[in-house]
Parts: C-alpha cells; sequence; structure tokens
C-alpha cells in the first residue's frame, strides 16, 4: 500500500492526496500552471530550504495559500 499525503493543491483551489514518495521536480510541476506559479513556487522554495522533507514542503505552502485564497469567503 502507497502512503499518501493530503495537501492543498494551491494551483487548482482544492484539497488532495498525493503518494509521499514524491521528488524535488515533481514538487516543482505540481505547483506549475497557474498565473500565481511563480509565488506558489519561490514559497515552496523558502520552506523547502528550512526543511528537508519535500512533502512537509508542499504542505505547508499549501497551507500559507488556503488561508489566502479562504480570506473573505463566507464559512461553509
Amino acid at each position: 500500500m502507497t502512503e499518501t499525503m493530503r495537501w492543498y493543491n494551491p494551483v487548482r483551489r482544492v484539497e488532495e492526496e498525493l503518494p509521499t514518495s514524491i521528488s524535488e521536480a515533481q514538487a516543482i510541476e505540481l505547483l506549475r500552471g497557474h498565473p500565481d506559479s511563480d509565488r506558489f513556487i519561490e514559497v515552496y522554495r523558502q520552506l523547502r530550504n528550512r526543511n528537508p522533507e519535500i512533502v512537509l514542503a508542499l504542505i505547508f505552502t499549501g497551507e500559507e495559500f488556503y488561508m489566502e485564497h479562504r480570506r473573505g469567503q463566507p464559512p461553509n
């Protein structure tokens, strides 16, 4: 059984599950394809520099943009 992580994908603006065995190149690719991708990737790289775990850096990146994207939204 493959281990998975749950994270907020800022490109798609959805929570999703991904395998935890992810490479640096795959992580960057997940953050591409959006007008704000440069920001997503910059935040990811800053977090990655502070944390050697790719998965945790992605999760923290998602958390940062989740809060930004939810700002001003009505509660569910």
